[in-house]
């Protein structure tokens, strides 16, 4: 039996849990709602989960199985290293605050701390965000320890905390309670996996209005904790974390029968959190063969690593979870072409695996391997009934969960997103388009055939067409811009103000907020059609739904409009000129190369808008990569259709 040294660690029901994951929380007073033992008595290893399943009978079935999971690839772990601060008095601390809700309790956190500790000063600074640079060097020549949080979403994979602890900086880092999990897991895969972190009641922090009266019972309830976490000597078990140890190989299952065998193979799934929770497709050795027929790439082929967790994608993997989503080897290098989308260095992969919001993956093809292998791009093309949509959005979907390692423990969001066992998944309907595809549009072939992603973090099906009262052109084109103006904070009102209260706008860099906003228009070839006769291309749509809400330059700060002026003479924000940043003026919210209007549906259709999430644009985690305004791949190493080959 091989196993392999992952250097991870892992808070979730149904793997080991090192006794060392919760860092001296009785001593610190840590409110971390589940204790070691709580998730010991909750977890098996893996090891003892293999041998049960060899011997949960003598029947006459086996079923074997591969294992989806990619081989993890994370920083190697270190322990805590930087002594504890002794004494508080007099000491510089940092303030980091991840979001606005956290300055209000940063503030009661300051006075909490001036009131005990003489001549303590303090440094507010913001963690890295989509818009926030990482900044932890600066932090780190400014303060003596540090305070950073309220965690309460997934946003970055840089982790301040344990930079400044890497450069020598204690602290501690606070999280709402239902987020500690993700909170440690980001620790983990970033090298610390002891980094000390405090729980904050959600129940009260997201019920506290903004009113420091209320914020204030919350910091003073954690405050000692605080002062504890910030005092308190390592301890051995802080400063010596163990590695994890995960065994990669297929698994045998025995029963009476297939179906004894196969449930036992489907409980196992949900017991080790592998896979959506719906029946999946054994991946037997005989089946990913089948599925690997569909492309020439070599199965060992690597493609990068997967967050959250640093799962290794290969070829291979990629295959066992295409089996287990009930797919067909002919849709294999459509699969292979998404994840390497997510994988890419320009795509913000985390923000969807991690984020409260549970956004799922937008995915439309082009070209002609679509019409090859069935996919649905016309009447209906959300919806149920077409094996290649379904099985390749929920593959992706299985690549996600088991080669990223996304848990249901860290993973949860607020909601939950049904649209994720599937995403949103379709082809353009570029029979029936007036327009050139959007591929094509994009620089790419008529022959070729694409993949594109982006993060949906909301839709509205709404729009333009199959209503039973007929409306005018023009009469569609506002409700359409309508729709566009409704996507985000940036939202415009009637007249040129704009939703989000002028204090805020004030304080945000509005020109990264109108560059950070991405949307997908799939529009029916009907509603397509009768713009195209009106003149207008895509280009022409795309840039008269942005000139048609503006906001006005007098609602912004100054430092915003210095930096919008910055821009307009750099080009980098089209349909904004010098003559617009001036009183009176106005400016876009929308850059119109991030919108995509893409023809979809049939002629009995209706229009959707699609909300990004902004998953290309420049961000901490990805600070030195291309700019790209979509993230498209081209299909190739197919070997079973005419096309994508």
């Amino acid at each position: 039996m091989k196993t392999h040294q992952s250097r991870r660690f892992f808070l979730q029901s149904g793997l080991a849990l090192p006794a060392a994951a919760v860092v001296a929380s009785a001593g610190l007073g840590l409110a971390f709602q589940e204790s070691a033992s709580t998730l010991k008595s909750q977890a098996s290893s893996k090891k003892g989960q293999k041998a049960a399943a060899v011997r949960s009978g003598k029947g006459k079935a086996k079923l074997e199985v591969l294992n989806p999971r990619g081989v993890l690839h994370s920083v190697p772990i270190a322990g805590l290293s930087s002594p504890r601060i002794r004494d508080l008095s007099g000491k510089r601390i940092a303030l980091i605050s991840e979001k606005p809700d956290a300055v209000l309790y940063f503030d009661a956190m300051q006075e909490l701390f001036k009131n005990k500790y003489p001549g303590v000063t303090f440094k507010r600074f913001s963690a890295p965000t989509p818009v926030q640079p990482e900044n932890s060097a600066e932090i780190a020549k400014q303060c003596d320890v540090w305070l950073e949080g309220v965690k309460t979403s997934g946003s970055s994979m840089v982790d301040c905390g344990v930079k400044l602890e890497k450069l020598g900086i204690p602290g501690v880092s606070f999280s709402v309670d239902g987020l500690v999990n993700q909170r440690r897991r980001l620790a983990e895969a970033n090298g610390l996996p002891t980094l000390r972190i405090l729980s904050v009641p959600a129940e009260t922090f997201f019920a506290c209005e903004g009113l420091m009266e209320k914020i204030k019972p919350i910091a003073a309830s954690i405050f000692d904790a605080t002062v504890s976490a910030l005092t308190s000597p390592l301890t051995d078990a802080e400063k010596n974390p163990k590695p994890f140890v995960y065994d990669y190989d297929p698994v045998t299952f025995t029963g009476d029968n297939y179906t004894d065998a196969n449930e036992k193979y489907q409980q196992y799934c949900i017991n080790n959190q592998i896979g959506d929770g719906l029946p999946l497709t054994p991946p037997t050795p005989e089946a990913v063969k089948w599925m690997l027929s569909g492309t020439s790439r070599s199965p060992k082929e690597e493609l990068g690593l997967m967050t959250p967790r640093n799962g290794m994608a290969t070829i291979e993997r990629i295959a066992i979870n295409s089996v287990m989503a009930g797919a067909r080897p002919e849709y294999l290098p459509v699969i292979i072409a998404a994840i390497e989308g997510l994988l890419d260095p320009s795509f913000n992969l985390y923000h969807i695996q991690t984020g409260t919001l549970n956004s799922k993956v937008l995915i439309w093809v082009n070209g002609p391997i679509a019409k090859e292998i069935g996919m649905n791009s016309g009447q209906g093309f959300l919806g149920h009934g077409f094996r290649a949509n379904s099985a390749i959005g929920r593959a992706v979907s299985l690549c996600m969960i088991n080669i990223g390692w996304s848990l249901i423990g860290a993973e949860l969001g607020m909601l939950g997103q049904p649209a994720r066992y599937c995403n949103l998944t379709f082809a353009e309907n570029e029979k029936d388009s007036p327009w050139e595809s959007f591929a094509v549009g994009h620089g790419f072939k008529p022959e070729d055939s694409t993949v594109t992603l982006d993060e949906c973090t909301s839709e509205n099906r709404m729009g333009p067409g199959g209503g039973m009262i007929p409306q005018t052109l023009e009469r569609d084109m506002e409700t359409l811009a309508a729709m566009i103006a409704g996507g985000g904070p940036l939202a415009p009102r009637p007249g040129g103000g704009s939703a989000m209260p002028a204090m805020m706008l004030g304080t945000m860099n509005f020109a990264q907020m109108i560059n950070s906003r991405y949307c997908e228009i799939a529009m029916h070839p009907t509603f397509a059609r009768q713009l195209k006769a009106a003149g207008y291309t895509k280009q022409k749509a795309a840039q008269w739904l942005c000139d048609k809400y503006r906001i006005s330059w007098d609602t912004l700060g100054q430092s915003q409009k210095d930096q919008l002026k910055a821009e307009t003479a750099a080009g980098s924000i089209p349909g904004l000129t010098l003559d617009d940043c001036k009183p009176g003026g106005t400016v876009p919210t929308f850059n119109p190369k991030h919108i995509a209007l893409i023809v979809a549906g049939g002629m009995v259709g209706q229009t959707a808008v699609f909300y990004g999430g902004g998953s290309t644009m420049i961000t901490a985690d990805n600070p030195n990569v291309p700019q790209v305004d979509f993230m498209t791949k081209k299909i190739h190493g197919a070997t079973l259709t005419k096309t994508g080959r």
